[in-house]
């Protein structure tokens, strides 16, 4: 038999510093999180050594990611799901897929405790069936998007470049802006997107310049509606901790339905507006989980170099610990040079993998495109 045990994880929380002002981009507190993302993301490998006949490599995969966070005083939930399509040969090789869906409850509102229900479902080839658990536990923390106070940095900086403004604007002058920003969807209410940046950068520029005693002349109006605009980089604030019991209610191999225990943290800082830690930590297995465990941990960190390029990287560690027996290790990481034209990335990467029981690298060289649908 064979053990499917997926915790299900109450979306990523997150801690943020900005380095452009004594505000942090934590002390930004927006009444409610409602980010949706859904990405297609391309990659082939050619690779033809002259000294072995035929092609040695031609392969590739296309995948497709949502995520649906949202976060209010009492009431929150996520939805992941992520299928992936292999291709050899320009043919159909394998089909994976994973869904995973969490409610919170917080006993007290604005407070960080919570209850969560949820689900985590999964198929991959080779499985007669798709996996199923069913999740239920307790946790602390909170998260939230703090892109509306990363956007007001970034506003603020662009005028200092170009001398607009002669100092940096006043802690709560940045937050006001933030909180017009984080408005967004009362601008946008009955208009279409242009008419509502126009109407928002209005706002703001009123803010900034009775802050800063000078006047916004209209290429800098431009150019805050542009960043306005921008879906770019969003960040993140917050951090969590949770715990609970996960059923699985079908067993992808048909093998006996297992209670297990989940236990699960994730945070993150970001530095700058223009820069994401992001680190989380996954354990689940039966009740002597000391034992007998599943352990997974990952760390990804991205650098806007400029509005169109930024730096990825990120590494993934999995320890499998089967009861009685020696520990099965594996290990990753990568890093990617990333190009964005509009709403399109290009991506040149290089990683290296090692597997359970080998002592080598595994070194990859990749060339990817995605592009983000919502």
């Amino acid at each position: 038999m064979m053990r499917i045990a997926v915790a299900t994880v109450v979306g990523v929380a997150f801690v943020g510093v900005g380095a452009l002002g004594a505000v942090g981009l934590c002390d930004y507190r927006p009444p409610q999180t409602d980010l949706t993302s859904l990405w297609v993301t391309g990659t082939y490998r050619y690779f033809d050594d002259v000294a072995t006949p035929g092609v040695d490599v031609n392969a590739g995969r296309a995948t497709m990611s949502l995520s649906k966070l949202f976060d209010s005083p009492g009431l929150g939930y996520s939805l992941t799901g992520l299928g992936e399509l292999g291709l050899v040969n320009l043919g159909l090789a394998s089909v994976a897929a994973q869904g995973a869906g969490t409610a919170r409850y917080y006993f007290v509102s604005g407070e960080p405790f919570f209850g969560f229900a949820g689900f985590n479902a999964g198929y991959a080839t080779g499985q007669p069936q798709p996996g199923v658990t069913l999740t239920l536990g307790a946790g602390y923390g909170r998260f939230a998007d703090v892109t509306p106070l990363a956007k007001a940095f970034r506003i603020q900086k662009l005028l200092l470049d170009r001398k607009v403004i002669a100092r940096t604007l006043p802690d709560q002058t940045l937050l006001d802006v933030a909180h017009e920003i984080g408005r967004w969807a009362e601008y946008a209410e009955g208009k279409d997107a242009l008419q509502a940046a126009k109407d928002l950068a209005a706002a703001v520029v009123v803010l900034i310049e009775g802050a800063a005693g000078a006047s916004v002349d209209p290429r800098a109006v431009l150019a805050i509606e542009d960043e306005i605009l921008s879906t770019a980089a969003q960040r993140y604030c917050g951090w969590a901790l949770q715990a609970g019991f996960g059923y699985e209610l079908v067993d992808p191999y048909g093998g006996q339905q297992d209670l297990v225990v989940t236990v699960s943290a994730d945070a993150a800082h970001a530095p700058t507006p223009d820069a994401q830690i992001l680190l989380r930590a996954v354990a689940t297995g039966p009740f002597d989980i000391v034992n007998e465990h599943t352990l997974s941990a990952t760390a990804s960190y991205e650098q806007a170099l400029s509005a169109t390029s930024s730096l990825q990287a990120g590494l993934a560690l999995q320890r499998v610990q089967p009861r009685d027996r020696d520990s099965a290790d594996s290990v990753s990481a990568h890093v990617q040079l990333a190009f964005t034209l509009g709403q399109a990335n290009l991506g040149v990467g290089l990683s290296v993998s090692r597997a359970p029981g080998q002592t080598g690298w595994s070194v990859d060289f990749n060339l990817s495109a995605s592009m983000k649908i919502l």
